[in-house]
This record gives structure tokens, C-alpha cells and sequence, in this order.
């Protein structure tokens, strides 16, 4: 009985609008019946069934049609209050009145039918839409499958998952959808919905295993550009070796082969000069061999740096531990901006300032300015010194190991390394840079 009650009470408003309506249009228009035609009655009850269809349905619209022809046959057609009908005029009318009601029920249900597609299409276009835009903005597989399976979540109004890795085992409650051939990730959702939305949830696979495939792709294509950069680093460390390593090699070789000679009569003094010559050749020559070692550690490290978080106070310290025999000259010239949060590999970042700090030292002159920090978008290592135009070639030195070092770091942190000069100033600024 209340399960009865509870279903008339929801068709109440369709009920009304069936059987009480056209009885009201009929009993406000009683009054005029004597200037106004049947017809005229009929074109407000069939403007009333085309509320009634576009509200309420086809089904309850036909019904207020043949309830309206009842009402105006009683109360409008002679003799009145009856269902008699001597004009047969009258059943022209009433026919054509029902033919109008329901043609009017019909193409209104169609338009319904049509404005639902359409809306259901605009849906699904913009849920494409937002999909295909939110995966392009994020940069990680990772981060792609929570948006998408948060928007589908939103966009069907139940929970979806999107889940990484091997396949998860299937449940009654949940449809089961690979990403891509192999999968690579996978799409829970409810059955119900492989049915009511399936443009949106093959689309979503589509754009799901495009999106890997761009990723994979570009994980790709940034292996080979740290592959040739390595390669140019090779080549550049060999035209480097054999510069830098002749002359200190050659007076070696020169001052060895003078004390060698038994016909060649030297004086202690001349002796003690060429043994000077080639103990500070060696050094040279073993400040090289360290060099070539940290670049080669920079090479080997490959794609597979090790960030971390450090203070620049912290790396300073380790770039002048690295170079403890000039650490004490260095500090007594060197200023430095306040510490900074960093972020990167930080033992080649030391490799790379003590270079830079080494350069300066040979290359420049007094103070050195070191400024360390982070932009918008960059890290940053910034040294400053003065050119000295007195200072002799020091080529033999390292200079361009030294670059070359900072270059193979910077090219691993994804980044750059310039060398900028000012002639106004009479500057020259060192900048290592590489993104967040």
C-alpha cells in the first residue's frame, strides 16, 4: 500500500498536468463560449500538449491529447455535456487534433532524444579535451595516470583507477582496460560504464599509450644527446691531452736527456736546474692526470647523477679541499654570496667549481667574486674575476682540461657552461647553470 502510494505521489506532477490542465483551459474558456469556435479551444489544449511533450514525454502528451478532445467534446460541441456529436464536421477536427497531438508528442521526443546525444557528445568531446591538454602539461608517467584517473573518476561520477605495472587481478565489480600493446599501465573502472561511456574510455587508453610512447620517446632522445655529448667530451679531452701534455712532457724529455748524456759536462748548478725542471714539470703533468681522472668520473657517471640537497657553503668547502695546495691563496681572495639551497650531483659540482676556482687563480687575478643560487627556472654558479694582462701563458696548466671538466658537468645536470667576457671592465665571469 505505501509502495502504491509513494508511486502515485511521484506521477503527481504528470498526473496534473494530464487530466487537470486541459480541464482548467476548458472551464476558463466556458465563459466565452458564445464568441469563441471549438477550434479556437483546441489550438490552446495542443499548445499545452507541446509543453506537456517537451516536459513529460511522448506518452504522457498523447494521453493529455485524447483527454483534451473528451473535455472540448463535452463542454464546446453541441448539444453540450454529452458525447454526441451531430456535426460531423466536429470529427474532422477532433481527428486532426489528435494527429496534431501526437505528431507534436513524436518530433518532440525525437528533438529531446537529439538534444540528449548531443549533449552527451559535447561531454564526451570535452572530456577528451581536458584529458588530451591535462597530459600534455605534466611531464611524468606517473603523474598522467593520477590525472587521468582523476578526471575520469569526475567526468563518470565513480571511482576509476589507473594503475601502473603488471596486471591487477580482475574483480566482478571492476572492468579491467590495457594501456597501450604491451600495457604498460591499466584502467579500472566499472563495467556499467564500457556501455554508457565508451568513446571516453577508448580515447582515454589511446591518449594514455600515446602519452608513454612520447615519454619513452623523449627519455630517448635525451640519452642520445647525453651519449653524443659524452662523445664530443672524448674528442675534446684527447685534442686537450695533446696539447696540454706536450710541452711539460717535452722538458721533461729535454732535461733528462741533457743529464743523461756522458759527453755532456754540466755543472752542479746546471744539474740542480734541469733536476728542478723536471720534478715541476711532473707536477704538472700530475695536476693533468688529476684532471683527466675527475673528467673521466664525470663521463663515467653517465645519465645516473645522484641529486641531492646541499648548502653552497657546503660545496665551496669541497672545491677548496680538492685544491688544498691553493686552497689558502683562494680563500684570502675569494668572497662569496650568502649560502644558498642548491640541488644536483654535489661531488662533481665540486669537481667542476674547483676548476673553475683553479682557472681564475692561474688565469685571473684578485678578488674573486663567487655568487651561487637559484632563478625562476636554473641553478646557478657565477664566478668573477679580474683579467691580468701580465700574466704569462699558462696553457701548460690545465686551462682547457679545466673547461672541458665543467662543460661534462654541466652537460650532465643538463645545463651550460660559459665563459663571458667584459673589456670594459676588464672582467671575465664563469657561469654554470643547470634547471631545477
Amino acid at each position: 500500500m505505501a509502495k502504491a502510494l509513494r508511486f502515485s505521489f511521484s506521477y503527481l506532477p504528470e498526473l496534473a498536468g494530464t487530466f487537470l490542465a486541459p480541464l482548467l483551459i476548458v472551464l476558463l474558456c466556458l465563459p466565452l463560449r458564445a464568441w469563441i469556435s471549438p477550434t479556437d479551444v483546441a489550438m490552446l489544449q495542443l499548445l499545452w500538449v507541446a509543453w506537456q511533450a517537451q516536459h513529460y514525454g511522448w506518452r504522457w502528451a498523447s494521453l493529455t491529447t485524447l483527454v483534451s478532445v473528451l473535455i472540448l467534446n463535452w463542454c464546446f460541441v453541441p448539444p453540450y455535456y454529452t458525447f454526441d456529436v451531430h456535426d460531423a464536421s466536429f470529427f474532422i477536427s477532433f481527428v486532426v487534433m489528435v494527429v496534431l497531438g501526437l505528431l507534436i508528442s513524436l518530433l518532440s521526443e525525437q528533438s529531446k532524444q537529439q538534444l540528449k546525444r548531443l549533449r552527451y557528445a559535447m561531454s564526451q568531446t570535452r572530456g577528451m579535451y581536458m584529458l588530451a591538454k591535462g597530459l600534455g602539461q605534466r611531464q611524468s608517467w606517473s603523474q598522467q595516470c593520477a590525472y587521468a584517473a582523476k578526471l575520469l573518476s569526475r567526468r563518470l561520477g565513480a571511482a576509476v583507477q589507473v594503475v601502473q605495472g603488471q596486471q591487477p587481478a580482475a574483480a566482478a565489480e571492476q572492468a579491467v582496460l590495457p594501456v597501450g600493446s604491451p600495457a604498460t599501465a591499466w584502467i579500472l573502472v566499472p563495467p556499467a560504464f564500457l556501455t554508457s561511456h565508451p568513446t571516453l574510455l577508448h580515447t582515454a587508453q589511446s591518449l594514455l599509450a600515446q602519452s608513454y610512447a612520447q615519454l619513452e620517446l623523449r627519455e630517448k632522445a635525451q640519452q642520445d644527446r647525453v651519449k653524443a655529448q659524452l662523445e664530443q667530451q672524448k674528442a675534446m679531452l684527447l685534442r686537450s691531452l695533446s696539447h696540454d701534455l706536450r710541452t711539460p712532457l717535452a722538458t721533461i724529455m729535454g732535461a733528462s736527456s741533457m743529464l743523461a748524456d756522458p759527453e755532456l759536462q754540466l755543472s752542479t748548478a746546471q744539474r740542480q736546474q734541469q733536476a728542478q725542471n723536471i720534478y715541476q714539470q711532473s707536477q704538472i703533468l700530475n695536476q693533468h692526470f688529476e684532471k683527466v681522472l675527475e673528467l673521466s668520473k664525470a663521463q663515467l657517471t653517465g645519465h645516473h647523477i645522484q641529486l641531492t640537497d646541499f648548502s653552497s657553503d657546503d660545496l665551496v668547502a669541497g672545491a677548496l679541499a680538492r685544491r688544498g695546495e691553493k686552497a689558502t691563496e683562494l680563500t684570502a681572495s675569494l668572497h662569496c654570496s650568502a649560502a644558498e639551497s642548491l640541488s644536483g650531483d654535489l661531488e662533481l659540482l665540486e669537481i667542476a667549481l674547483a676548476n673553475m676556482l683553479e682557472n681564475a687563480l692561474y688565469h685571473g687575478a684578485a678578488p674573486f667574486e663567487l655568487q651561487m643560487g637559484q632563478k625562476a627556472s636554473a641553478f646557478y654558479i657565477r664566478l668573477t674575476n679580474t683579467v691580468n694582462d701580465q700574466a704569462p701563458s699558462n696553457r701548460d696548466k690545465g686551462h682547457g682540461l679545466g673547461i672541458n671538466i665543467c662543460r661534462a658537468v654541466a652537460g650532465l645536470h643538463q645545463g651550460s657552461f660559459e665563459i663571458q667576457s667584459c673589456p670594459k671592465l676588464q672582467q671575465i665571469t664563469a657561469v654554470l647553470e643547470w634547471p631545477r
